[in-house]
């Protein structure tokens, strides 16, 4: 019988990297919740149903979010992105592979992940994207207001922890999730 850890792995199990934070945390011994909205194609086993009120809080918090990403025809998704605020509470840190692009001398996370990134920006979270597109962790400075590039690999350092990203993972992504979990739990 093996043991877990102390640890909690928030994520989404949506394909791509939800699936791996969650199987690299399987791995690992750390305990995982998948939240979902309701729907017969969630298929983790550590699924977590949304109740109708958790989704309207879901949705508040999507909404103070798009005050910053001023972003458009978000209706259609929000059964995902309100899923998306139960990742960032439960968690005190937020490690999210997906692809930045600069505009205005500023970094943006691209995609839905997007929105859980800036939920946990909201919320004073500690917050780590890596950018598949250049194989490279940046971390979120509250001073700066702006990614910065990691000098080093990061290591999980709080036992509740959201790992999330984008459904187009690719193997740097991939490798870059295995590494974390390798770097914290080795």
């Amino acid at each position: 019988m093996k043991l877990i850890n102390h640890h909690t792995c928030y994520s989404g199990g949506a394909e791509g990297a939800d699936s791996y934070f969650e199987f690299f945390a399987e791995k690992f011994n750390v305990s995982v919740v998948a939240y979902s909205y309701k729907t017969k194609h969630h298929k983790s086993e550590n699924k977590h149903e949304l109740t109708d009120d958790q989704f309207k809080e879901g949705v508040e918090n999507v909404m103070k979010a798009n005050e910053v990403l001023r972003r458009s025809k978000i209706n259609q998704y929000l059964k995902f992105l309100s899923r998306n605020w139960f990742q960032v509470k439960s968690a005190d840190e937020i490690y999210a592979v997906s692809s930045l692009k600069k505009v205005n001398e500023k970094l943006h996370v691209k995609g839905g992940t997007a929105w859980a990134v800036q939920m946990a920006i909201n919320t004073n979270k500690k917050v780590f994207v890596y950018n598949q597109d250049v194989a490279q962790w940046f971390y979120w400075d509250f001073n700066q207001q702006n990614f910065i590039e990691l000098k080093y690999q990061p290591k999980i350092t709080s036992r509740h922890f959201a790992g999330i990203g984008t459904r187009n993972i690719n193997i740097f992504g991939i490798n870059a999730i295995e590494e974390l979990f390798k770097n914290t739990f080795e």
